[in-house]
């Protein structure tokens, strides 16, 4: 067992994680630089890498090439250069003009970070997008607006690992929906409404649990099922003058369907966790995948540990966030997509060979750069030849085995963002001072914009507003904030027949992240025969938990 170096727990690297570290150790010069055991616990290496990814947290400023307003994931008063995304992806600036030789008397972190500050960012990490300005982390998107981490989606709000859909609105994780409002963790449904862990469902209402059923209202836990209301059989008649009751769906038939739902949901089990079509993993919202450990929203992956919002990633540990193409034979990586053979990388798209580098792309053999598109052999964004890079490669993998930063991953002190930027806040929230004691900066809270206009409270009744509400302010009823509703988003509205939000969309989120599953294991007893099970519940939480046999004895 070894000891993690931050939180101070024992965490056990197995035979096999050594034997994952010796596949993927580089070779430079025909030899081996072998990664060490991680000096972290998974948890805390999850964390780190977590903390460098500002998704939601949008500032207003001038790009520092034309001088025009954009909208960046960097605050103006940080000291970083940032283009507007088309100026950043265009030959109007040359990455490798900061170029700078390595300097062994220094940390490599340590000259890494000023070449991070030297070099231009992008105001905005999205790729091929229509209409898309207002996304971040997003490839492939038409008409969507606020969506972030996501691929291939068209006409999409408000949402976060988005892939595949279309008119899919204030959603968390979900797979090739449609027309679909308010899912978390689910995927293959069909014009669906406050839907949790759910697979290929169709024309449904308040359902959790649910896999090939459709017509069910307020349902938990059902397989196959047809016109139900609160896991009760209708004949087709009946169960269409209940969904006529609920129609307008007011504020108050939803807190209704709400306070049902959680009163069935503890007289029944839950699953240890939720995995479809799977042989040999563990994890949560996992969909035909194989050999995957530790494994959490992964679709198509095979032979990975440790990995999160991570499709169709193979022989890869400790990896978050690379849809929709996945990562191959990598390690420790964040926010990367199309990578094989590559260690410690940041917002690094299609590639190979490529060690320690932030937002580069099509990129290969390539150590401690920043900024490069379609470059070769490049150290700290300077050319060199095959036989060059290799050597001068070599000797700076010994030069990190010497200073401990060999196999790990960036520190806390090189991310461009304050703790509470990032999402890392949202999934493993600390204070101020936690954060100042494990090397991340704060940034304190600045004042919400200000929208003008006379607060206006919306009709409970979707059907008694009209497009002039786009005009109004409103305010969050949790938080105090001032929103607006946009033209696209009143028409999704209207078309599901669902009540303008009440709720500001980043209090939305946060409401949707509390319904997903946390993103870690706890041991507990099977509520049914007793034997013991690792399980996303916690045993502090009151849900009746049977494991994977005893569930499906129940259900099918």
């Amino acid at each position: 067992m070894n000891t993690c170096v931050q939180c101070g727990q024992s965490h056990e690297v197995t035979p096999s994680d050594l034997e994952f570290y010796d596949l993927v150790s580089p070779v430079f010069d025909s030899k081996k630089y072998e990664i060490p055991p991680p000096k972290l616990c998974p948890i805390c290496r999850h964390q780190r890498r977590l903390a460098f990814r500002n998704e939601r947290k949008l500032y207003q400023r001038r790009s520092d090439l034309s001088g025009k307003s954009i909208i960046s994931i960097y605050a103006p008063d940080q000291p970083f250069t940032v283009y507007d995304q088309e100026e950043w992806w265009s030959d109007k600036w040359n990455p490798l003009d900061h170029g700078k030789d390595f300097d062994f008397s220094r940390s490599f972190c340590d000259q890494l970070r000023e070449l991070y500050e030297a070099v231009p960012h992008v105001s905005l990490y999205n790729t091929n997008t229509e209409n898309s300005y207002y996304t971040n982390y997003a490839l492939n998107q038409k008409n969507c607006y606020l969506v972030f981490g996501a691929g291939n989606n068209e006409d999409c709000m408000f949402g976060k690992f988005i892939v595949q859909c279309k008119d899919v609105v204030d959603s968390l994780a979900v797979y090739l929906c449609e027309l679909c409002y308010e899912g978390v963790a689910s995927e293959r449904c069909f014009n669906c409404r406050y839907f949790v862990n759910s697979r290929g469902c169709a024309n449904s209402l308040m359902i959790e649990d649910c896999t090939s059923c459709q017509d069910l209202i307020g349902c938990f836990g059902l397989r196959a099922k047809q016109h139900c209301f609160l896991n009760k059989q209708y004949s087709k008649e009946e169960f269409e003058k209940i969904r006529k009751s609920f129609s307008p769906l007011i504020p108050e038939k939803i807190r209704f369907l709400k306070d049902k739902m959680e009163e069935l949901k503890s007289t029944l089990p839950h699953i240890q966790s939720h995995i479809y079509a799977s042989e040999n993993c563990t994890g949560d919202s996992v969909y035909n995948c194989k050999n995957c450990e530790n494994a959490f929203d992964c679709k198509e992956s095979e032979d990975s540990k440790n990995i999160a919002f991570a499709p169709k990633t193979i022989h890869t540990q400790d990896c978050i966030f690379c849809a929709p193409d996945g990562d191959r034979y990598s390690y420790n990586v964040c926010s990367t997509v199309g990578l094989e053979n590559s260690m410690a990388c940041f917002y690094v798209w299609n590639g190979n060979n490529i060690y320690y580098s932030i937002e580069c792309h099509h990129c290969h053999n390539i150590i401690g750069c920043v900024g490069l598109k379609n470059k070769n052999y490049c150290i700290f964004n300077r050319e060199y030849s095959k036989e060059e890079y290799h050597r001068l490669a070599g000797k700076i993998a010994e030069h990190m085995i010497g200073t401990g930063e060999w196999g790990e991953y960036f520190p806390y002190s090189l991310s461009p963002f304050a703790y509470n930027e990032t999402i890392a806040q949202e999934y493993m929230p600390i204070t101020k001072e936690e954060a100042e004691k494990i090397g991340a900066k704060w940034r304190d809270e600045e004042p919400a914009p200000a929208f003008k206009g006379k607060e206006f409270t919306p009709p409970a009744d979707i059907r008694e507003a009209d497009e002039s509400i786009c005009e109004k302010v409103m305010k969050c009823e949790a938080t105090g904030r001032k929103f607006k509703i946009i033209p696209q988003e009143f028409k999704f509205y209207k078309k599901m027949d669902i009540p303008i939000p009440t709720l500001c969309p980043d209090e939305r989120h946060f409401r949707r992240l509390a319904l997903h599953n946390a993103y870690r294991f706890w041991e507990r007893d099977c509520a049914k025969c007793g034997k013991k099970m690792n399980t996303v519940f916690s045993p502090e939480r009151q849900e009746i938990v049977y494991c994977e046999e005893c569930y499906l004895k129940e259900v099918y």
